[in-house]
């Protein structure tokens, strides 16, 4: 994506569609995984509380990995395979400098495997 993709006005719109799309889930009676970064307060109180709206258990899971194995995992993609993030080395490490505010989601632990991390998060949901 162009660096013009990621211009805040940009992110907040997409944000908007994705929580949009989440509440119609919800609405339906579906489950829902909302996929995204959440670094802001406000995108993390407006995806809680299209939960609360509808009655439903919210669990906010915040991956967490050191710079290093982030660095490598994104270094390591494959450009031809799909992956829904476009993310590269510059972004993971410009996440180091994110002020992320009070952060009250679980924070889980995902610089092991993929299997570790679905353990680890499955133990914080069932907690």
């Amino acid at each position: 994506m162009p660096k013009e993709a990621y211009a805040p006005e940009v992110t907040a719109r997409v944000y908007c569609v994705m929580i949009d799309k989440a509440r119609r889930a919800l609405a339906a009676g579906q489950s829902v995984i909302v996929d995204a970064m959440f670094a802001k307060p406000k995108e993390r109180d407006a995806v809680r509380k299209s939960a609360d709206v509808f009655g439903v258990p919210f669990h906010g899971i915040f991956l967490d990995a050191d710079l290093a194995t982030r660095v490598a995992r994104v270094t390591a993609r494959d450009a031809e395979a799909a992956d829904a993030s476009d993310a590269d080395a510059a972004v993971a490490r410009a996440q180091e400098s994110y002020d992320l505010g009070a952060l009250d989601w679980t924070r889980i632990d995902a610089s092991g495997t993929p299997e570790q991390t679905l353990a680890h998060a499955r133990r914080a949901i069932e907690a």
